[in-house]
């Protein structure tokens, strides 16, 4: 072999002219995303030669060419010159989904840079490594799903056995089932392939080489605008794979904080009692003087009744109980007035006896075992005086009453997977719990 013709800025002109036809490949083959393959931007890195040809040599550990989270591609010269174009391409639909659906924030792995890669066989990456292949599991089984086969090496679900339309979180601990069973048999998972900070977090030397890259704003305003043409697809009936679809959807869906809306629902549970201001001859009227002849009535304001009805189930932990409670009695004391006294009942498979107190903190939670919120919610609207709010707190997984109580009913839903029903108002609260 002999000295390529062209020296360093001709080899960088062959690198970029790589790069354009591999986008218009990638744009091409998934229209879909073409806007954010149109938003990568190329930095290119000098190629390591060879002493004796001259000749650019195509480094391992650019193999495929990594992103960063400034949206800039890394493409080593000799790497570049030597790789397909149908290959380059197909790298840039992998990063454009590690980079919308931001596999770098939802990295376990520090972020601290100590300048290394796992590609580069680097010690202690090893969790960097596997959540890199988890993250690549979670994008390629929707580029198989377009016929665009893996490259060999390359994380492969369908090629592993492993379920689709996972999340990276999901991957991981099936991968690490998966990695010890084959290192059991003498063979890897697959190869070391670095897909750069985009994938994990960390950042590496070569990014401070430049390349600008795009701005929060700029990323926000390009991610709204791709889900959005990827919905208008969905609806012209057009082809689009099923995790984008997901993304789509999750990414433009409405976030809701639930503590505006839990406030909302027991606001507006009490406002109904709090202004049943009427006539009462219970307190003498401050204007009884001006009469003679006559007792004249006062003016009163009912105080609104809150019960609390909390899940004390084996499934609801104490820990995300007892933040939820603190949630609920500030906003019941924004509403009904400091130092009133609130009654709360646990419930199992049956009503605890009913506790009065002041402050969340001096609720005694008893109780574990099955549910049937049934019996709670019962034993509340039974209860002298009857109460004019009854606020649930669980997790859904129980039976409820098949008929609206007398008291208006908030039920404050914890997870995802359980329920409410229809007659009542309900709150979701994330799993995790307020923090």
């Amino acid at each position: 072999m002999t000295a390529l013709p062209d020296g360093q800025a001709g080899q960088r002109e062959r690198v970029l002219a790589q790069f354009a036809a591999a986008r218009l490949w990638a744009a091409h083959r998934a229209p879909y995303l073409a806007s954010a393959v149109f938003a990568l931007n190329p930095v290119v890195i000098e190629a390591a030669v060879d002493d004796s040809t001259g000749i650019p040599v195509p480094d391992p550990e650019f193999r495929a060419f990594p992103a960063d989270t400034r949206w800039n591609v890394h493409l080593e010269t000799g790497t570049a010159l030597a790789t397909p174009v149908p290959e380059i391409g197909w790298w840039l639909l992998h990063h454009v989904g590690h980079l919308v659906r931001r596999h770098a924030s939802r990295s376990p792995v520090n972020p601290e840079n100590d300048g290394g890669t796992h590609a580069a066989g680097l010690a202690g990456d090893a969790l960097a490594h596997r959540w890199n292949q988890a993250a690549d599991a979670e994008i390629n089984d929707d580029l198989e799903a377009e016929d665009l086969p893996v490259p060999e090496g390359v994380i492969s679900p369908k090629a592993l056995g492993l379920p689709d339309n996972r999340m990276a979180e999901e991957y991981v601990p099936m991968l690490d089932v998966l990695a010890d069973a084959m290192a059991r048999g003498g063979k890897a998972l697959s190869e070391a392939v670095d897909c750069g900070s985009a994938a994990d977090g960390r950042p590496r030397e070569y990014e401070e080489s430049g390349g600008g890259g795009l701005s929060e704003l700029d990323k926000e305003l390009l991610e709204r605008s791709l889900a959005v043409g990827i919905q208008d697809r969905i609806s012209a009936r057009s082809e689009v794979p099923s995790g984008w679809q997901r993304w789509a959807g999750e990414r433009l869906a409405p976030q809701v904080n639930w503590r505006a809306r839990l406030g909302s629902l027991i606001r507006r549970g009490l406002s109904v009692v709090g202004g049943n201001t009427d006539f009462s001859y219970r307190r003498p009227s401050r204007r009884a003087g001006a009469y003679t002849d006559v007792v004249p009535p006062a003016l009163v304001s009912p105080v609104p009744d809150t019960v609390l009805v909390i899940d004390t189930s084996g499934s609801v932990t104490n820990a995300v109980l007892d933040r939820l409670l603190a949630e609920v009695t500030a906003i019941i004391t924004g509403v009904a007035g400091p130092n009133r006294r609130l009654r709360a009942l646990c419930c199992d498979m049956h009503p605890q006896p009913v506790q009065v107190v002041r402050r969340a903190e001096d609720f005694e939670l008893v109780g574990g075992g099955g549910t049937d919120m049934r019996a709670g919610v019962e034993a509340a609207a039974n209860l002298r005086p009857r109460p004019d709010l009854v606020v649930v707190l669980t997790d859904g997984r129980t039976p409820w009453p098949e008929h609206r109580p007398r008291p208006h009913v908030v039920v404050c839903l914890i997870g995802e997977d359980g329920h409410a029903p229809d007659w009542a108002a309900v709150a979701r609260i994330p799993q995790e719990g307020p923090s």
